[in-house]
């Protein structure tokens, strides 16, 4: 173990060269390699790269085969990068672009990925507009049927996640699918492919004095996530705030897709 830089915490070399070896056979084709050749991509002795990658099999990160004296990647290890990819990075990175296009628009605008059959608010202009009435604080849950982010996201996923999801609704007696056959919620999808947005005018239950548009962020043509903007109903038509504010939101979520393939990219 080495000290840090700031000399109060002792550094576990072992998890370094752990990551090491998970880099190395992320980046074998198959997520596959044999000892020997994670030893020459790492450079670590053959007796440390055995034991590391019985502690990531035991660990379930890694397994073996009998017989062809490779070790492989098993599917755990995406656990590693489905929360950076659409929790952390949408806040540390999405951030500075969300709270830019807040001073352009004033309203208060916030960036949204889903979690289970909702969407939750990753952040927020909350604190930075005069407009603010709106709770859209980071945490706070939308359903997909009856938000305009819920439906940007629907339209704009894989068809094969949107269907998972309609089931899950569809599950729950209370709430979800409550009022939408599957022919309107066709309808919707379509409807907000084609136009590449989606809004909603005090249809969400118990925030009826507000109207929002949402445009999708994607990235290998699916919604990784959504921009959403929210006003008072009784301040504009929705016509006036397509033309107001669909522009820059649009711009905006480009700019952010822009930044998700570079990292993409840069992790492959």
């Amino acid at each position: 173990m080495q000290e840090s830089q700031s000399g109060q915490y002792r550094l576990c070399q072992s998890l370094n060269r752990g990551l090491e070896i998970l880099v190395a056979l992320n980046s074998r084709p198959g997520g596959a390699a044999t000892i020997m050749q994670l030893c020459k991509a790492t450079g670590l002795h053959r007796t440390t790269v055995k034991r590391l990658l019985e502690t990531l099999a035991q660990s379930g990160f890694v397994r073996s085969q009998a017989g062809d004296n490779l070790y492989r990647l098993t599917f755990r290890v995406q656990a590693l990068s489905a929360g950076f990819r659409d929790n952390v990075w949408i806040a540390d990175n999405a951030g500075p672009l969300l709270r830019a296009l807040g001073r352009k628009v004033v309203w208060p605008c916030s960036i949204l990925t889903l979690e289970e059959d909702e969407l939750v608010v990753r952040d927020s202009t909350r604190l930075y507009s005069p407009f603010s009435l709106y709770p859209g604080m980071p945490g706070r849950r939308l359903p997909l049927l009856t938000t305009a982010a819920g439906r940007a996201y629907l339209a704009f996923c894989s068809d094969a996640e949107r269907a998972i999801l309609l089931e899950s609704l569809k599950a729950k007696s209370d709430r979800g699918m409550a009022g939408h056959e599957a022919g309107h919620i066709t309808d919707i999808v379509n409807e907000v492919r084609s136009r590449g947005y989606a809004t909603n005018l005090g249809e969400w239950e118990g925030e009826e004095r507000f109207g929002a548009i949402a445009v999708p962020v994607c990235h290998e043509g699916r919604a990784i996530a959504c921009l959403n903007l929210i006003f008072l109903v009784r301040a504009h038509k929705i016509e006036q705030a397509l033309e107001k504010y669909l522009s820059p939101m649009l711009e905006t979520a480009a700019r952010i897709e822009q930044q998700f393939a570079l990292l993409a990219e840069s992790i492959e």
